[in-house]
């Protein structure tokens, strides 16, 4: 499943601001992956040192990501799409992160 972490400098972007661009983001890595379990972590750091506004970064299984480039540019441009429907005008770092890893839900 994918785990997407969002880092946002509260100092610029308001809470509900990335409220929504978490749902928007979830329902982007769904329809990109065709995998339903998505979910966002969301902070702002309490320090911050010429950070981006926003970043973004998509964490999932290497062995889901079959081929990253397309899935990159997929994702980058349904954000891209969701952020000039919804007028956002922040702009966003993304990072799509394969990750070689092993998990087990509910243990």
């Amino acid at each position: 499943m994918p785990m997407i972490t969002i880092k946002f400098d509260d100092g610029k972007v308001k809470d509900k601001e990335v409220i929504a661009l978490s749902h928007a983001i979830i329902k982007i890595v769904q329809d990109a992956t065709k995998i339903s379990q998505v979910f966002v972590y969301a902070d702002s750091p309490r320090i911050k040192i010429g950070v981006a506004p926003i970043e973004i970064f998509v964490e999932m299984s290497a062995s889901k990501v079959s081929d990253k480039e397309t899935l990159f540019q997929t994702i980058k441009e349904s954000l891209s799409r969701w952020k000039k429907e919804k007028n956002f005008k922040h702009p966003i770092t993304i990072t799509l992160i394969p990750v070689d890893w092993k998990f087990d839900v509910n243990i």
